[in-house]
């Protein structure tokens, strides 16, 4: 299905080839908290965050200070909170 008219778009280009690897980290909403714990040196550009499969929108949907991702909103109870960090490790 085409996204509507006024939906934003966000394309991440990973580099493919040689020994890149990527790390996940996942965990679950409780409805309240809006923070999570993540690995230090990252930001918003390079960390992709998904909530029950619905990808987030970097600095509108979440944000990033030192090892604490912050959402907004708090992802729902028993949500499924995906992050994968693109830059290579």
């Amino acid at each position: 299905t085409a996204p509507a008219a006024s939906a934003e778009i966000n394309i991440r280009y990973l580099p493919l080839g040689g020994t890149a690897t990527y790390t996940n980290q996942s965990a679950t909403g409780d409805g309240s908290t809006t923070t999570v714990t993540i690995n230090s040196g990252r930001s918003v550009e390079d960390v992709f965050v998904s909530v029950n499969g619905v990808v987030l929108v970097p600095s509108t949907d979440y944000s990033i200070s030192g090892t604490t991702l912050t959402f907004v909103t708090a992802p729902a109870a028993s949500a499924e909170i995906s992050i994968r960090y693109l830059r290579l490790t």
